[in-house]
């Protein structure tokens, strides 16, 4: 189990590190706050996205929380989602006055770590079902 947390955690990073760098890269002309908004969107996704991975793993190791795991991701997609769109209202829909671009180029953390965590939460459910 151990050697599934350090995997999650080296891949979690490489991946958003990659992917935060590359669209840095990619939008160098953008408002100076655009950028720490970017880093703190990256971050928020990383640190829950990988959390909730590994609570998975460490509960699907109890049997009695194995049928349910598929329910209980759905509604906390549901709950980081609202958070996320909690958190970073005034950047996406608040008076913050920003270019359409930007506010859907702050969605793409969401789109990154959603389909690691499908990725990685799939496989562990895929093992315990063997």
């Amino acid at each position: 189990m151990l050697k599934n947390i350090i995997l999650y955690i080296v891949v979690f990073t490489v991946v958003g590190a990659t992917s935060y760098f590359l669209q840095d890269l990619a939008i160098s002309v953008a408002p100076t706050y655009f950028g720490s908004v970017l880093i703190k969107a990256y971050t928020f996704h990383y640190l829950f996205s990988l959390t909730l991975v590994i609570v998975f793993l460490i509960a699907s190791k109890n049997n009695s929380f194995f049928d349910q795991l598929g329910f209980m991701y759905m509604g906390l997609l549901v709950f980081k989602i609202m958070v996320f769109a909690i958190v970073f209202y005034p950047y996406l829909l608040g008076e913050l006055i920003m270019p359409q671009l930007y506010r859907a180029l702050l969605l793409m953390p969401v789109l990154i770590f959603l389909f690691l965590e499908v990725f990685f939460i799939s496989k562990i459910m895929q093992e315990k079902r063997l």
